[in-house]
């Protein structure tokens, strides 16, 4: 299978014009079109995983192949967009895959030193990506977009991938969005007031702060400033997923999220987030997040604890 696919790579795929992947439908032509193709291997060999995999494999041989024939520099193009035909591909087979995955966005990261394409999306919608990026996004809807973005971070998740950003070691979850002012994607959903995306994120680790930093917390109490009478419901919901993941606010400890208390929205918080002692309960939940972060094992850890199901919701942030 990995054969055929790096002979039509080689000898069909590399045909075709250079700019002819920049339209969204052409994009999801050549996806179906290897669909086709997947599916009549895995009707005869029984493997449509493997029938996956290999596309996917080939696709990024074709792409590493003409970078490196460019002295490393990709030509961007169709030898790039291949990778968002391979992205589609792997969700659209649900691709088991980890190693094939994550090279997946390894190849992505390697050119655009981000993850905004998979991101923006599920934060303003497949439609809204279009106009402020000049690019649409490869999935459909805004729900199919997060769907999509689960699925990397998962995979991701499972090898423990990190990427480097001017010097700094991130996660997948908070990469810093290039095309956002640099912030990451959990400040960006809260700018967005998103609060799907933000559970999500933070349920996988990202930071609600960051020192010096635009960061969750700190967007949230901007937002917060705008809307002093009356917070907006998703809004709420966001400050109540941020104060699910933070000890403290407005204590000048190494290990507790400090903020200035002249920012504004800080007067909007719970007492017990900001004036006095949180609950033990949320404390050690707090801890206990902190230690499975350490160790790459969030959210999944967590369903490994032999603790009641209900302990469980708590830790992953989905009750307060």
């Amino acid at each position: 299978m990995e054969m055929i696919m790096d002979c039509f790579f080689e000898n069909v795929f590399s045909e075709i014009d250079r700019a002819d992947l920049l339209a969204r439908y052409k994009r999801r032509n050549m996806v179906e079109y290897l669909s086709t193709v997947i599916q009549a291997c895995s009707h005869v060999e029984g493997q449509p995983q493997e029938a996956c995999r290999s596309a996917v494999a080939s696709a990024l041989n074709f792409h590493a192949s003409t970078r490196g024939q460019n002295g490393q520099v990709c030509l961007m193009g169709k030898y790039h967009n291949v990778l968002y035909v391979a992205a589609r591909l792997a969700f659209d087979w649900k691709l088991e895959h980890s190693e094939t995955v994550c090279q997946l966005l390894d190849h992505m990261f390697l050119c655009e030193r981000t993850f905004d394409r998979l991101m923006t999306g599920a934060i303003f919608g497949s439609r809204a990506s279009g106009v402020i990026s000049g690019w649409k996004s490869d999935f459909d809807t805004r729900e199919e977009c997060l769907e999509a973005v689960m699925f990397f971070v998962k995979h991701a998740s499972q090898l423990k991938k990190e990427y480097t950003v001017r010097k700094e070691i991130y996660k997948i979850v908070d990469v810093p969005m290039e095309s956002y002012g640099r912030f990451t994607p959990a400040t960006v959903a809260v700018q967005a007031v998103r609060p799907d995306v933000l559970l999500f994120l933070l349920q996988y680790g990202a930071q609600a702060y960051a020192y010096e930093q635009p960061c969750p917390l700190e967007a949230l109490l901007r937002r917060l400033s705008e809307s002093p009478a009356k917070v907006p419901p998703d809004l709420q919901k966001c400050q109540d997923i941020i104060m699910r993941s933070v000890a403290t606010v407005g204590v000048p400890d190494t290990d507790h999220p400090y903020v200035a208390p002249y920012l504004p929205g800080l007067q909007y918080l719970p007492d017990d987030r900001t004036v006095s002692a949180p609950p033990l309960k949320h404390l050690c939940r707090c801890q206990i997040r902190k230690s499975l972060n350490a160790n790459y094992e969030l959210p999944h850890g967590i369903y490994q604890l032999r603790i009641p199901e209900d302990l469980k919701s708590y830790l992953n942030l989905e009750l307060d």
